[in-house]
C-alpha cells in the first residue's frame, strides 16, 4: 500500500474502536509495499479483531487471490483471562462490510480461543500474520507458534504490545517464543506498539528497504516520527522515534478554539 492509501486507510476507519496507532498502520502499508515490490504472495490472518480497525486494513492490503482470516473469542469473553480488549462480532462484521472493500466470502472468521486455530485455518501460506490476541504469556506463545507454522519464508508477523509495560505477559511470552525457537523469526521492525519479524533469510532482503533509514521513511508518512537503526537480539533492527513523547497539536487546538470564545487574552497566551 502506498502512503496515500494508508492515509485514505486512517480517514475511513477514524470513528472505528480500537488500538491501532497511526504509526503501525503506515508500517503495514510499508511491509505491504516492500513484499508487493519482491513479489511476495499469500494469504494473511490476523488473531484479536476487537472492533476490526486492524483487520480492515489487512482487507486493504489483500490482493487477487489472497485470502484473509481472522481469530476472536468475540462474545466469549470468559476465555478473556486479562480482559485485553472485548471483542464484539456484529460492529466487527458491520465494520468490515463499510470499510474492508471485500467481496462476499473473502474474510473466514474464526469465533474461538486462537489456542484452537488449526493449521487449515490459517493456511500454512500466510505473507502476513498480525497478533493481537491474549495478552498473557502462554497465549503469546502459543499465537506465536501458530503464526510460524502459517508463515511462507517470505513472509512477515507483527506483534502487539511487546514493550507495554500494562501487558508485561506479551514480552514474556514473546522472549520465552524467541529463546526456544531460535533463528525461526529475525526482528526488521519496532514500530509504535508492533513489533515486524521475518524469516531470517528475508529479513536480509527486507533490509534493503531500510538502509539507510531515509529510504524506509519514504515509503511511510511518518507524522511526528522519524527512523534509526537500533541492534536487538542480534540484529539490526529499524526503530520508530518519536521527537516528542507529548504530541502538544491536540491541546493546542483545543486551547485555540477556547480562545477564540474567550477573546485576545488567551490567544495571546498561546502565542508565547
Amino acid at each position: 500500500m502506498n502512503r496515500e492509501e494508508v492515509r485514505d486507510y486512517l480517514r475511513a476507519t477514524s470513528g472505528v474502536k480500537g488500538w491501532f496507532f497511526p504509526i503501525d498502520a503506515a508500517l503495514f502499508g510499508a511491509v505491504d509495499e516492500i513484499q508487493k515490490r519482491e513479489g511476495v504472495a499469500g494469504n494473511l490472518f490476523e488473531i484479536g479483531v476487537h472492533h476490526g480497525k486492524a483487520t480492515v486494513l489487512l482487507a486493504r492490503m489483500k490482493r487477487d487471490g489472497e485470502r484473509l482470516g481472522a481469530c476472536d473469542i468475540f462474545e466469549n469473553q470468559g476465555l478473556n483471562r486479562d480482559a485485553s480488549g472485548k471483542g464484539d462480532k456484529e460492529i466487527f462484521l458491520s465494520n468490515m462490510r463499510t470499510h474492508g472493500k471485500l467481496a462476499d466470502g473473502e474474510l473466514r472468521v474464526f469465533a474461538k480461543s486462537s489456542e484452537e486455530l488449526a493449521v487449515e485455518e490459517t493456511t500454512g501460506s500466510c505473507r502476513f500474520f498480525h497478533i493481537d490476541g491474549g495478552h498473557w504469556s502462554e497465549i503469546v506463545v502459543n499465537d506465536m507458534m501458530t503464526a510460524d507454522r502459517a508463515l511462507i519464508p517470505e513472509g512477515i508477523v507483527a506483534v502487539d504490545d511487546v514493550f507495554n509495560p500494562n501487558w508485561p505477559g506479551v514480552g514474556e511470552g514473546f522472549y520465552e517464543f524467541m529463546r526456544y525457537k531460535p533463528g525461526r523469526f529475525t526482528p526488521v521492525l519496532i514500530g509504535g506498539n508492533k513489533v515486524f519479524l521475518a524469516r531470517p533469510d528475508f529479513a536480509k532482503r527486507f533490509r534493503k528497504y531500510c538502509t539507510p533509514p531515509e529510504a524506509f521513511a519514504k515509503l511511510v508518512y511518518a507524522g511526528p516520527f522519524s527512523f534509526e537503526d537500533k541492534e536487538w537480539m542480534g540484529a539490526d533492527v529499524l526503530t520508530v522515534i518519536r521527537h516528542s513523547w507529548v504530541d502538544l497539536s491536540p491541546v493546542r487546538a483545543a486551547l485555540s478554539h477556547l480562545g477564540e470564545a474567550r477573546g485576545a487574552p488567551l490567544r495571546e497566551m498561546l502565542r508565547k
